[in-house]
């Protein structure tokens, strides 16, 4: 058990810990969630209630960002983007870095939105194909082999 008696406690802290009822602790817990948490977020499991991380729910002005789905296998990563019409594909912009997909142009001229590689990847060979209103971008991993072996040694 713990050691009551000793610093950082006292007899006081040790008298009210005793005389507390779990019942009050969890009824104190309840109405703390309840002030912190937003009303839409109650009825979380009614299906006609709002995403409670939608920006319009919470009143945060976040930016929408596309649909995209981001896999990597042992080659290449893949990023599957969603597009939502015909003239959206002709406006589209993409680029990558070693670590991030840049997407330009998605909703609205000049948007721009970053996605985060699950790993580095080669700067040329990446490859482009729209089907079904499905962007598909594969582009190929860098085996990232720059790496150094310290020697340790005993001398002091």
């Amino acid at each position: 058990m713990f050691p009551w008696g000793k610093f950082p406690f006292n007899e006081d802290l040790k008298k009210m810990t005793d005389q507390m009822n779990p019942a009050d602790i969890q009824s104190y817990v309840n109405d703390m969630i309840k002030k912190y948490i937003p009303s839409q977020w109650e009825n979380s499991g009614d299906t006609k209630t709002e995403n409670p991380f939608n920006a319009s729910a919470t009143g945060n002005t976040q930016e929408k960002k596309p649909d995209a789905a981001v896999f990597e296998t042992f080659d290449y990563v893949f990023i599957r983007i969603q597009l939502q019409n015909e003239e959206q594909q002709k406006q589209i912009k993409f680029f990558h870095t070693s670590n991030q997909a840049i997407i330009e142009n998605f909703f609205e001229i000049g948007d721009r939105h970053i996605i985060t590689l699950p790993c580095l990847v080669k700067r040329k060979g990446a490859t482009a194909l729209v089907k079904d209103l499905i962007l598909e971008v594969q582009i190929p991993k860098n085996i990232d082999m720059q790496y150094t072996e310290v020697d340790i040694s005993e001398k002091f």
